[in-house]
């Protein structure tokens, strides 16, 4: 069989991957195979950031797969010179097969793409698809059949025979998963063990490891850049490993393996390769960032039942009303229902996280424990005043869920560590360590934590409420407080600095003899801040939150105006410094305006919602109090897109390209030294002296040459700065008019269609949808014009940085 969409380029020049992959990307466009060359640009890119593609011999597989495209297709480019690729063998990189895949491809279409990157094993596959000619000459390779052809295999007698069975898997699930198979299967056939490969990829789980065959097996080894389940191999000895290194070199993952495997408990979560690269990679943020994937989809669910009932409710019975209706007239109606779902999936948010992170780092042991901890930390009833203290009214929040999840994760892990008796074993997951965990943490939030957070609130809520109820209160004082509320709001986003504020605020706001609105209204403008902002950010500046990311922000954006701040937290948790940074500077500003003009808000929440449904007094307060929650989105949707540009640079830049190379850099040469200090870890066990002397000196060779390197990108990037700048201002006028021409270039265009669609409007359905297609691909031209523009406006000077690094 074929692929229909199959072209070849010969004879091109580049010199770099970067400008390489986006002429992929722009011929994939001219050939219709994509609509957004940009997306695809960036998926790329992406792939390259988890792992690279560069196999051996000058071959290199990049893939990307994304949505809006119905076939797969391939576009070959045989480049005239070898260019940097971080290949297996270290080789430049000329020839260059990439796949572009459907997101939803079906089963034949990912067999085919599959075969044809395991055809990279096959030395006479290479060897034709290198000597051919012409276009037509390397489809006929591409589909060639190499099943018995590659090099010829030599069977070693081995002392120690091993029964092996692996699991490979990769991100895309369609190059490397079934590469890394043929690589396993081949070299330790080689080597006389006896080995079978379970692949999970895009087309599903292929040759599923029976229970017999993991019975039998002396040593499981999994080989993967996603999650897979090891509950199968519990009680057999197990290492895990980034793919790359089943591709790259499967003896020495061997070696590692054979030194560095533990017995895999499952029901205790007893396993830890300490010496395996891949849990070395996990770091606290890690674990932090696999207890968020575990939570977005209960904001998500909880933040959307929230914000629609509460939104529909106000706008049927006023602003004043629940949704349960006017004095709770209706408590099982739609809405309400709806409001408990919500609410029943906000209790459980933080508690999941709490678990999921403790889950991250110390197994299956650790969720029992983090949850409960989770939950005492998240309700304020449970803390116990000290002597002489208040009693606390604010619960610890996501802060108090991410200490749980630790302590109770690095807890789980030691105690794993710890050596009992085989008899108690089992026990210990299921009894000690729930029980001491759970008891632990609860007991220290309870009296320890939760009392002095309790008397801390209470200080602020004293001195807030004060502040509003003195009669001198002005413009100076107005604008301070305003500050503080709006900044208190913005700052943890639901977190207990958050509902000091909130439930000062409605305190004063409920006091029956002297109600104080206010601080509410303050407090109202800047809630929203936060989830508009990083909604806003994510809409914009696209290029730097990947899809989940994206569809994260439109959720924060949507709670946002209904007045629900945990839509950020995601954004927080992710990128602390900055998101928390923006989110504090725009809630002070929202809450500094709507402070000064003593804006009121008489309903206890937040958000555009409560200005559009009269709870702050229409007319001139309306007005002021939407434009407080623009200005503070504003200003952190562009504040943070913008820093993210500054310290990114933008696409196709001289920064972005030093960016990108730095980053590159520095993680490869992270993953050189783990590798180097698990074969030192495995000479020291060997009592190889000499050789871990000799990777000792080889540590410190690759240190000084990672600081030689970065040194050397920061002297060029600093030195082509200048000319890259003064070119830009030298350009600027004639770039601004291209910017003006097709800009109205893209203006006349859409009247002439709109006049078009007038003209013949007696189909009203059919010229519709071609109008808006027409109208889609006018658009998309403007934007990969202007893109273009500003990727030539600086390619000389990447080239030249591309050059000096290289």
């Amino acid at each position: 069989m074929n692929i229909k969409n199959t072209y070849v380029f010969l004879e091109t020049e580049f010199i770099n991957k970067v400008d390489l992959l986006n002429f992929i990307s722009k011929k994939a466009l001219e050939n219709k195979i994509t609509d957004d060359s940009k997306i695809l640009f960036e998926s790329f890119l992406s792939r390259e950031k988890e792992a690279s593609t560069g196999f051996e011999d000058g071959f290199a597989i990049p893939h990307a797969k994304i949505k809006n495209i119905k076939e797969p297709s391939v576009i070959i480019v045989k480049n005239k010179i070898g260019i940097e690729w971080d290949s297996l063998d270290g080789k430049p990189t000329s020839y260059i097969i990439s796949l572009i895949i459907p997101d939803n491809a079906n089963e034949e279409h990912l067999n085919l793409l599959s075969s044809i990157a395991t055809k990279l094993t096959k030395e006479d596959f290479k060897k034709d698809f290198i000597i051919a000619k012409d276009p037509n000459e390397l489809k006929k390779v591409l589909v060639k059949g190499y099943e018995g052809l590659g090099a010829k295999k030599v069977i070693k007698k081995n002392k120690h025979k091993l029964n092996i069975v692996a699991v490979t898997a990769c991100v895309v699930g369609v190059a490397h998963t079934y590469i890394a198979e043929e690589r396993l299967l081949e070299k330790y056939t080689n080597e006389g063990h006896k080995i079978r490969v379970e692949t999970q990829g895009s087309k599903g789980i292929g040759t599923k490891l029976t229970p017999k065959e993991i019975e039998e097996a002396d040593l499981v080894i999994i080989a993967t850049d996603t999650n897979v389940d090891k509950s199968r191999f519990a009680g057999k000895k197990l290492f895990e490993s980034k793919i790359a290194k089943a591709v790259k070199d499967p003896l020495k993952l061997l070696d590692e393996a054979l030194a560095n495997a533990k017995i895999y408990n499952e029901a205790s979560g007893e396993f830890s390769n300490k010496n395996g690269v891949y849990k070395q990679n996990q770091g606290v943020i890690k674990h932090i960032l696999a207890g968020i994937s575990y939570m977005i989809p209960i904001i998500i669910l909880g933040g959307i039942c929230l914000a629609a009932s509460l939104g529909i409710a106000k706008a049927i019975w006023g602003p004043s009303a629940g949704t349960s209706g006017p004095n709770d007239a209706y408590p099982w109606n739609p809405l309400a229902v709806m409001d408990k779902i919500g609410s029943a999936a906000f209790a459980l948010m933080i508690p999941i996280l709490a678990a999921f992170i403790a889950n991250s780092i110390g197994g299956r042991a650790a969720i029992a424990p983090a949850l409960v901890g989770g939950y005492i930390g998240n309700n304020s009833s449970f803390f116990m005043p000290l002597p002489g203290m208040p009693d606390v009214r604010t619960p610890m929040g996501f802060i108090g869920a991410i200490v749980a999840g630790l302590l109770i994760g690095y807890f789980t892990r030691w105690v794993n560590t710890w050596k009992v008796p085989k008899s108690l074993k089992a026990a210990m997951p299921i009894f000690f360590i729930p029980i001491v965990g759970g008891v632990g943490i609860s007991v220290l939030f309870i009296y320890v934590i939760g009392g002095p957070i309790g008397w801390v609130m209470e200080q602020f809520s004293n001195a807030i409420s004060k502040a509003y109820s003195s009669e001198t209160i002005g413009l100076g004082l107005g604008l301070g407080l305003g500050v503080i509320l709006g900044t208190m709001a913005a700052f943890d986003m639901g977190g207990p600095i958050n509902k000091i504020a909130f439930v000062t605020c409605v305190a004063l706001l409920s006091n029956s003899e002297h109600p104080i609105a206010e601080p509410m209204g303050a407090l109202a403008a800047g809630i929203p801040v936060a989830p508009l902002g990083m909604g806003l950010t994510s809409l914009l500046f696209r290029r730097f939150f990947d899809e989940q990311e994206r569809s994260m922000g439109a959720s924060a954006f949507i709670m946002g105006m209904i007045g629900i701040s945990e839509g950020a937290i995601p954004f927080a948790i992710r990128d602390p410094k900055r998101a928390i940074t923006c989110n504090v500077l725009g809630g002070a500003l929202a809450g500094g305006i709507a402070g000064s003009f003593r804006i009121q808000d008489n309903a206890g929440h937040g958000g555009p919602i409560v200005a559009i449904l009269g709870a702050v007094p229409y007319g001139q307060q309306t007005v002021i109090f939407l434009i407080a929650i623009a200005c503070g989105t504003l200003l952190t949707g562009f504040l943070y897109g913008f820093w993210l540009l500054s310290e990114k640079g933008t696409i196709g830049s001289l920064k972005e390209a030093y960016v990108m190379y730095t980053e590159k850099t520095k993680s490869d040469y992270n993953e050189l030294f783990l590798e180097i200090k698990n074969e030192i870890k495995i000479d020291k066990k060997n009592n190889d002296a000499k050789n871990r002397d000799k990777l000792y000196k080889k540590l410190a060779d690759k240190e000084l040459e990672l600081k030689n390197k970065l040194l050397v990108a920061k002297t060029a990037f600093n030195e082509i700065k200048v000319n890259d700048k003064n070119h830009t201002v030298s350009e600027k006028p004639n770039t601004k008019k291209y910017f003006l021409d097709i800009k109205t270039n893209k203006a006349n265009k859409l009247k002439e269609l709109t006049q078009i669609t007038v003209y013949n409007s007696s189909d009203k359905k059919e010229i519709n949808k071609l109008f808006k297609k027409q109208k889609n691909d006018i658009i998309k031209n403007y934007k990969d014009q202007y893109l273009n523009k500003k990727i030539d406006l600086h390619i000389k000077y990447v080239k030249e940085f591309s050059n000096r690094v290289n």
